[in-house]
């Protein structure tokens, strides 16, 4: 696959790691979801893309949820 950005095709993929956070002083407390992603890195530009999987995504969504009723009950 070409690159988004530049077009270029030397990419390379990589295994990643990262935490994504909920913004916001009221999720200051919030560990953040741990996601193990595959970097699809561009090698000319270094625009990195990835997807994050079923599960990490059903964290992802549970996490914004509680913040929505969080800020409802506030």
């Amino acid at each position: 696959m070409a690159c988004l950005l530049c077009g270029s095709t030397h990419e390379r993929e990589f295994a990643g790691e990262m935490v994504i956070h909920l913004g916001g002083l009221t999720n200051i407390d919030n560990p953040g979801v741990w996601v193990f992603p595959k970097l699809v890195t561009c090698l000319d530009c270094g625009i990195v893309r990835f997807n994050v999987s079923k599960t990490e995504l059903a964290s992802l969504v549970d996490s914004a949820s509680t913040k929505v009723r969080t800020m409802a009950a506030g």
